[in-house]
């Protein structure tokens, strides 16, 4: 079981390749391939972690948007507009239909 550090985004993508062939075996932990793909998902994680670090919202950082403030970006495009109101009747009756009890 060769397995080197992942140091560049090259070695990174390469890395990802290995572990989603291996994912694809579906391999038992205790076999050789499972414990390669164990150690890889661990340097992928430490990678990720160093080199592809999302900011928290609650450090300052820009974080992920509100939800609320997505939609009222995408609404501010008058041909989403036009959409989302045309469909307006059809949103409506999911909500309905979300809030009703299931009877069986």
């Amino acid at each position: 079981m060769e397995i080197t550090p992942i140091r560049t985004e090259k070695d990174h993508r390469a890395a990802l390749r290995v572990v989603s062939s291996l994912v694809d075996q579906d391999p038992s932990s205790d076999s050789p391939e499972g414990e390669r793909l164990d150690v890889l998902s661990s340097l992928i994680e430490a990678y990720e972690g160093k080199h592809h670090a999302m900011d928290s919202p609650d450090k300052g950082g820009i974080g992920v948007k509100n939800l609320k403030d997505v939609k009222a970006e995408r609404l501010a495009n008058p041909a989403v507009r036009q959409a989302y109101d045309a469909q307006a009747p059809e949103f409506e009756l999911a909500r309905e239909l979300i809030g009703k009890p299931i009877q069986g």
